[in-house]
């Protein structure tokens, strides 16, 4: 149905069918030919290893048949050139082309639109979703360049680091307002491509020919709070990845964020390879609740497409407040990663959307915190702000999404997703406020595992050195481990605190058995994977002479 203004608006067009490009010839191989140019080899390896994931998902279901992995496909075509031609010609100024949705984003007046929609080969019209940038009403404060330290401990980031991963080798996405990499925080980042999807140019950066002053100031604190290094200021989760930064929101302008510039940029970090996505933005206005089923708004039907992909899409749940429903799109999208806020105790900040979504699953998926994060201020060399929004804490979780994957490069993105949600503070118990709950990446890297402390019977001394060596005590799915993975069977030894970690267990049964010179030999279990255990003590009773 047209808009009711004659005014040219900006509409989703969208096509029964590919056209010519969906029968055999010449037409339909040199676009197959483009899209296998577009799609980088690193792009095909995570399509590859996402299928290879739901194939051995699907080997668990009876009758299930393994889907063949096939690059490129008819999703990677464009719409037919024909079609597209159509609708210039009845007034559609083209904003974008999009091949997963097989439509196009046009400017185009209410008459304009009603020619369109007589085309018997377009499926249907729908205004494009605009709304404000997704941040908290709260102000944000200048801050002297106080550490960041509490944000990123209180998902257990630290203990990470200190293994040795900070997201090297990770290739993650930011798509938001625009970025200034000259802050020092910025300075050492691995940008691998850049894309401006507003103005259609290769620049993201602040211009003053187009921008007001705050164009890139929401970017740039966002993509300082997952990669951001200045230490002894501020340090993000995963501060040696690769990044890919698109601008697809105009600050300040009528029309500040719209959803086609935001499909355009999944399309784009798909194809360029990128493992996760991380988006600050969210669609409100447009969208009802009932709308937010998982399955309807456009924003998320691109979302469910990037993980059917492999690529995993991390998003704000938005600002809406404590309303039941008030999610925005594509958080509702149940492959995405959907994020809520939490202040420095773990309460739920008052800004924080929650769900649930209309089919009544459960959203946000997990929370970080939101509250006085502290981020780099853009176009300035060295401030810093401390800023509230579920803005800042979906780049957390992001970064923390970066340092599984790294621990993990064999996992596909559901098991990245299990892992997140199932070592967060309340997995046992979710809910549509707090989902799974607050984040622990050092659980989710190890997830899942078996921990616990070796003590002495007696004295109740940590005891390093201890065997402990873990065998399956039933059965185990070895189909279904990664080669990241720990074997079914094996052994570790206990730290100078008497500590031990099993780590990332195929899923089945397990039992231990701790051993050391002088001690009787203990077992313990049977301990079931997932989830991750944190309770596997053992004490040891000296063997007596």
């Amino acid at each position: 149905m047209a808009p009711a203004s004659d005014a040219a608006q900006p509409s989703w067009v969208f096509f029964r069918d590919r056209g010519g490009l969906a029968k055999p010839g010449p037409a339909r191989e040199a676009a197959l030919a483009e899209a296998s140019r577009r799609i980088t080899p690193r792009a095909a390896a995570r399509r590859a290893k996402a299928a290879h994931e739901r194939n051995r998902l699907a080997s668990r279901r009876v009758a299930a048949r393994a889907e063949p992995v096939l690059l490129p496909d008819d999703q990677d075509l464009p719409p037919d050139p024909t079609y597209v031609a159509a609708v210039s010609a009845r007034g559609g100024v083209i904003r974008t082309r999009s091949r997963w949705l097989n439509a196009v984003s046009v400017d185009a007046s209410s008459e304009a639109l009603e020619r369109i929609g007589a085309l018997p080969f377009v499926a249907g019209i729908r205004p494009v979703a605009c709304e404000s940038r997704d941040e908290a009403a709260a102000t944000e404060a200048e801050f002297n360049a106080g550490p960041s330290y509490l944000q990123i401990d209180m998902l257990h980031v630290p203990e990470v680091h200190a293994m040795g991963l900070h997201g090297e080798g990770i290739l993650v996405c930011v798509l938001d307002s625009g970025f200034e990499l000259d802050h020092e925080s910025l300075r050492q980042l691995e940008v691998r491509g850049v894309r401006d999807f507003v103005n259609g140019d290769n620049d993201p950066s602040y211009d003053p020919r187009t921008d007001l002053p705050t164009q890139s100031v929401h970017g740039t604190a966002v993509l300082s709070t997952i990669g951001g290094y200045a230490p002894g200021k501020l340090i993000g989760p995963a501060y040696r990845a690769d990044y890919l930064l698109g601008m697809t929101e105009r600050v300040g302008s009528e029309r500040p964020v719209e959803e086609d510039f935001w499909c355009a940029g999944v399309e784009w970090a798909e194809a360029e390879g990128a493992d996760l996505l991380t988006s600050s933005l969210t669609y409100h206005a447009w969208y009802r609740w009932r709308d937010l089923d998982g399955g309807t708004a456009v924003s998320t039907r691109a979302a469910n497409l990037a993980l059917s992909n492999g690529l995993l899409i991390v998003n704000a749940i938005g600002n809406e407040g404590q309303r039941e429903g008030s999610i925005g799109a594509p958080a509702d999208a149940p492959g995405a990663i959907s994020v809520g806020a939490v202040n420095g105790i773990g309460n739920l900040a008052g800004f924080s959307s929650v769900g649930p979504t209309y089919d009544r699953r459960v959203k946000p998926d997990v929370v970080a915190p939101g509250v006085a994060v502290l981020t780099a201020v853009g176009r300035t060399r060295d401030a810093y702000a401390r800023v509230n929004g579920t803005s800042f804490s979906t780049p957390l979780v992001a970064g923390c999404v970066a340092l599984i994957m790294e621990r993990h490069p064999d996992w596909g993105p559901e098991m990245v997703r299990d892992a997140l949600t199932m070592s967060a503070s309340r997995a046992e118990r979710p809910d549509t406020r707090f989902g799974w709950g607050v984040v622990n990446a050092r659980e989710a890297v190890l997830y899942p595992l078996i921990e616990g402390v070796v003590t002495d019977f007696h004295t109740r001394e940590p005891l390093e050195g201890a065997t402990v060596r873990w065998e399956p005590a039933g059965s185990v799915d070895s189909l279904d481990a990664a080669a990241s993975d720990s074997p079914p069977r094996g052994s570790v030894e206990t730290d100078s605190a008497g500590a031990y970690v099993i780590p990332s267990l195929p899923r089945g049964s397990f039992r231990i058995t701790i051993s050391k010179t002088g001690y009787f030999d203990a077992d313990a279990g049977p301990y079931d994977v997932p989830p991750n255990l944190g309770d596997a003590n053992v004490a040891l009773r000296y063997r007596e002479k």
